[in-house]
């Protein structure tokens, strides 16, 4: 049967989450650990989406073929029992078996989370990027509108990008100055052209400190230039929040796993 695995991560010392022979990955320990449990049978695990160095999860999915009479619950206590303590499995459901975890997603949604006080927070320094000058939230949010719709954002892809087309379609992407008082940065799309959240962000960033306009943005939404957007924001601030499937396959991630 094909299982699927809701996965959450803390992104600080993996080198992304994509397989690398020489460098720690997501998808590494978890293949170390599925093949610990169930030997040879597994094959390489596929997962929904790329997370860079640093970057976060809390509804990363992924999935692999395995012949077993275990239920899903037990799976789940021996992948975690086998797994280090900044990767969990939070649920495992069986799926179709033409399920891609990648071809199958609908959306995936992300969260950029800025701290704009006068001091850093120590215990969030890895979930969050400190900018040491307030930003007027007003104008990244109404900068970030722009980003909404089908548009070629070549402006804001990684200059070795090599994925070929670059049209993407967003769905929403808001700016908000939370209760706490840090910036959050919400954003869902189809999916996303390499390193182009953080560099949204960075963009984003120039408005708030009054260096760059609304216009500046539309700009290069609507004229794309390749890697115009060139500053890149650091990845600790990135989460990816979860991967949207046709809800009859059962893996919307809930509150409770979202901790």
């Amino acid at each position: 049967m094909r299982l699927a695995l809701i996965v959450e991560y803390d992104g600080t010392d993996f080198n992304g989450s994509q397989f690398q022979s020489n460098a720690r990955t997501v998808q590494g320990v978890l293949e170390d650990a599925a093949w610990t449990i169930f030997g040879e049978q597994i094959g390489r695990i596929q997962m929904a989406s790329r997370t860079d160095t640093g970057v976060h999860a809390l509804g990363q999915v992924a999935s692999f073929e395995l012949e077993t009479r275990m239920l899903e619950d037990e799976l789940r206590s021996a992948m975690n029992g086998n797994l280090p303590a900044d990767v969990a499995v939070k649920r495992i459901c069986v799926v179709p078996g033409n399920f891609d975890p990648r071809r199958s997603a609908i959306a995936r949604e992300y969260r950029y989370v800025i701290n704009d006080k006068l001091t850093y927070s120590p215990l969030r320094r890895h979930y969050e990027y400190h900018v040491r000058r307030r930003l007027d939230d007003g104008a990244m949010a109404d900068a970030a509108r722009h980003f909404v719709g089908v548009h070629d954002f070549a402006s804001f892809a990684a200059a070795s990008s090599d994925e070929g087309s670059t049209v993407r379609r967003i769905e929403r992407a808001t700016f908000n100055r939370m209760g706490d008082g840090r910036l959050v940065f919400d954003i869902r799309a189809n999916a996303f052209v390499r390193q182009q959240i953080r560099r949204m962000v960075a963009a984003l960033i120039l408005v708030g400190e009054g260096s760059r306009s609304a216009e500046w943005i539309e700009s290069l939404v609507f004229s794309p230039r390749q890697n115009s957007a060139t500053r890149n924001a650091p990845p600790h601030g990135l989460t990816l929040m979860r991967v949207v499937f046709d809800p009859e396959l059962g893996l919307e991630t809930t509150e409770a796993e979202s901790g």
